[in-house]
């Protein structure tokens, strides 16, 4: 019983297009495909990146190239499906 709960839970934030985040709680996400140059991605924590450049695109995935308020640049790949919080 515990799994069909877990599994409809899933379901439920898909469709709502929000996630929980630790210590920052529920917030407004975006399929990865949709992301854009400049959106401002959520992470854990309160940590916020900030997307430069689009690096690489296929049928299924995408290539960011992020940037840390503390300068930090990092390359993250994701399916397009992926719920990231953005704000």
């Amino acid at each position: 019983m515990l799994y069909l709960w877990s599994m409809n839970n899933a379901n439920n934030n898909k469709m709502n297009n929000s996630i929980q985040l630790q210590s920052v709680g529920k917030v407004k996400a975006l399929p990865a495909g949709q992301i854009k140059v400049g959106t401002t991605l959520l992470w854990n924590f309160g940590h916020k990146s900030i997307v430069k450049a689009i690096s690489k695109e296929t049928l299924k995935s995408v290539w960011f190239t992020t940037q840390t308020d503390n300068g930090n640049t990092y390359n993250r790949r994701f399916l397009k499906t992926r719920l990231i919080a953005v704000i």
